[in-house]
């Protein structure tokens, strides 16, 4: 287990630092306004990607031992090609977007999610080594193509940064391809007969989970927009660069709750489910309290140093927005446990509430949003988040837990050594 987990977590946190970089160049070579307006292109594309997983998505990872394989690609590529035409004739009619990003953010976001759905069928065929890869492989190329970009090319622009999507997404899908194929089994047989019966169950599954993704999305990055509209481009860069780190804690939970519900959806056994849930609850909440201790004690002078003179807040947001972060590792990991269970609806619930907090909260203090009150009206989200997911695993019979004991960690370090 844990050589599982120290293993999705050297890649989580080699994409973090790649993804870091990424937000230094960008910030030192584009300012602050070219830092926001990167900020609200990748958000793009990542709602697009929502809206691509809802047939399929996370929910690939629960219906890939249960379903034919080729049954489940054909389904989720097809829906993944509609949606990306989709979205490229409703940008067209989005006041504020860039024609000539448009078509980009279009087929970047449809590359991607290919990439995402051969990530979720490696995941339920319990090959995370080779999900982890593939994932590894989106910051790493994007990272080196952009440092090629802004180095040795002439007038660095936000171009640059879509040259390295194009690059990093593209070969990223390209290996899941060659991944993916190798898993499909010589007895799969496809048949037209099977795509509408798993368009029902991949929409069913993958709705409930969508939902859950839509709404965690929409408190997370709503404030993007909002302080673009209500205090510039300036406001978003400083702002995304602080949230972008002390999010990144959540790579420590991530690494745990991947295993957690890789483990969970290929078993039956609620029992095992809860204990092992309870168990990385415990070691989770543990090492992200560790990094986010460090976190905040960084000092103003380092983030100026890292990112340049407009970004002097950075630290202040980090310090506003800590006690969120670690609370909202309850809803992560107790979250996969109900998503390896197939209960969607349950995390759909809780980031439902979240973006009902951040969204009236929001409204209401409109006219004076700024990064200060968008970092605390965050906080209000994760923790309200929390609370729903915490009290339907209550209710499931599983126990409040927090930190191990230290014959805990006395036991699990034993076991680490054999």
């Amino acid at each position: 287990m844990l050589k599982v987990i120290a293993g999705n977590f050297s890649v989580r946190f080699f994409s973090a630092l790649a993804n870091l970089l990424i937000a230094i160049l960008v910030s030192q070579f584009l300012g602050a306004s070219g830092k926001g307006e990167q900020s609200i292109v990748l958000a793009t594309i990542t709602f697009i990607l929502l809206i691509s997983n809802l047939i399929g998505g996370a929910a690939i990872v629960y219906l890939t031992p249960r379903l034919g394989l080729k049954s489940v690609l054909f389904t989720s590529y097809s829906w993944t090609i509609l949606v990306s035409l989709f979205c490229y004739l409703f940008l067209t009619f989005v006041p504020g977007f860039s024609m000539r990003y448009n078509l980009s953010i279009s087929i970047l976001s449809g590359i991607n999610s290919i990439a995402a759905i051969n990530s979720a069928v490696l995941i339920g065929k319990e090959k995370i080594s080779k999900s982890n890869l593939v994932n590894f492989l989106i910051p790493f190329l994007s990272l080196v193509v952009i440092i090629k970009q802004f180095y040795f090319g002439l007038n660095p622009s936000l171009s640059d940064y879509f040259i390295a999507l194009y690059v990093a997404y593209t070969l990223a899908a390209i290996l899941s391809l060659i991944f993916v194929k190798g898993e499909i089994s010589k007895n799969d047989v496809f048949q037209f007969s099977d795509v509408i019966p798993t368009y029902k169950s991949l929409f069913y599954y993958g709705f409930q989970n969508q939902l859950a993704h839509i709404f965690q999305l929409l408190s997370f990055r709503l404030s993007y927009f909002l302080l673009d509209a209500n205090a510039g481009g300036k406001s978003v860069g400083v702002y995304s660069n602080g949230l972008s780190i002390v999010e990144s804690i959540w790579m420590i939970t991530s690494s745990i709750s991947l295993y957690q519900y890789a483990r969970i959806s290929n078993s039956n056994d609620k029992a095992y489910a809860m204990k092992l849930t309870e168990k990385l609850t415990k070691l989770g909440l543990s090492l992200a309290f560790i990094a986010l201790l460090i976190a905040v004690v960084i000092p103003s002078s380092f983030f100026v140093w890292m990112f340049g003179n407009e970004f002097q807040e950075v630290n202040k947001i980090i310090r506003l927005m800590a006690p969120g972060i670690f609370i909202f590792n309850y809803a992560l990991i107790l979250g996969h446990y109900f998503s390896g269970l197939g209960k969607y609806y349950v995390n759909a619930v809780a980031s439902f509430v979240g973006f009902l907090i951040t969204g009236v909260l929001s409204w209401i203090y409109f006219k004076s949003l700024d990064i200060y009150l968008a970092s605390i009206i965050a906080v209000c989200s994760y923790c309200a988040t929390s609370c729903v997911v915490i009290y339907f695993y209550l209710k499931e019979g599983g126990r409040f837990v927090v930190f191990p004991r230290i014959n805990e960690i006395r036991l699990l370090l034993n076991k680490s050594k054999v």
